[in-house]
């Protein structure tokens, strides 16, 4: 089971601390799971929120699959609190959560019924708020940076490489729009070295559009045979991401994966293990 990161039981603290009074944490604690983590010290409120996580948090980066479970389902039930009471705009602490949950490769869902008990009807009333993948199942992204960055050693490519582990730092941080911009700088130097690779020159930089260019035009990479795609996440690549306040966690999370699975499919084609 995968480890919810510090930002987002950070987020569901916070939240946590300002909509439940002292009893009522201990109420939440023991439906999520977490009543054995509770300290037995007199404690403020406070006191009673960060100890009780601060512990479960100790576990679960031990592999404690309980403790993991029971962050989860605590953030879940704060969530569920938060979420608004029919399909209108969300509040800002859900929001805000969510957000967070999306960096860490989870979407938060809320679910509406109506009196007959119909799901997703306009004008409902909350159901219940799910925590699901964004990833499909038994695909770590975790494998995929692992091995990337393998490659990059090999191919000597110290920018990439760098610039990749700084996307990945800069998404888990939650700063969309840096890890936007470090994921094209990245996939501009994978282009160019695979172009130069077979016979493309250059003496600037930002020479990716051109680097895919002359690959589409030798029939290296030919428009139906991965030019298009290509060609088509580098355009993407150039559309907010970079500027403040125009990316959010999704959008940065799809352009780390797809520029992983781009860059992959470029790796192996034109620089291939021999």
């Amino acid at each position: 089971m995968k480890l919810l990161s510090s930002p987002v039981i950070g987020h569901a603290t916070e939240i946590a601390k300002d909509l439940f009074s002292k009893a009522e944490l201990e109420i939440v604690f023991m439906k999520a799971g977490l009543d054995g983590f509770i300290p037995s010290d007199p404690y403020t409120k406070a006191e009673l929120l960060v100890r009780t996580v601060r512990d479960a948090q100790r576990r679960a980066a031990d592999a404690d699959l309980t403790a993991r479970k029971a962050l989860r389902e605590f953030v879940r039930l704060i969530a569920e609190r938060t979420a608004p009471s029919d399909q209108g705009d969300m509040s800002a602490a859900f929001w805000q959560l969510r957000e967070a949950l999306r960096a860490d490769g989870f979407d938060l869902v809320a679910e509406y019924e109506s009196s007959e008990g119909k799901w997703d009807v306009p004008e409902t009333n909350l159901a219940g708020v799910r925590l699901l993948p964004l990833d499909e199942p038994r695909a770590p992204l975790s494998d995929e940076i692992t091995a990337l960055e393998h490659d990059f050693d090999r191919l000597g490519l110290t920018v990439a490489r760098n610039c990749y582990r700084q996307a990945v730092d800069n998404l888990v941080e939650q700063r969309f729009e840096a890890a936007n911009g470090q994921l094209r700088a990245m996939f501009e130097a994978v282009v160019v070295h695979a172009a130069t690779a077979h016979g493309f020159t250059t003496a600037q930089q930002g020479a990716g559009g051109q680097a895919i260019a002359y690959l589409i035009d030798q029939g290296l990479l030919p428009e139906r045979d991965g030019g298009q795609f290509v060609r088509g996440l580098w355009q993407i690549t150039h559309t907010n991401g970079p500027h403040p306040g125009t990316s959010d966690a999704g959008e940065a999370r799809f352009r780390l994966q797809a520029v992983t699975g781009a860059v992959r499919y470029l790796i192996d084609r034109f620089t291939p293990v021999q």
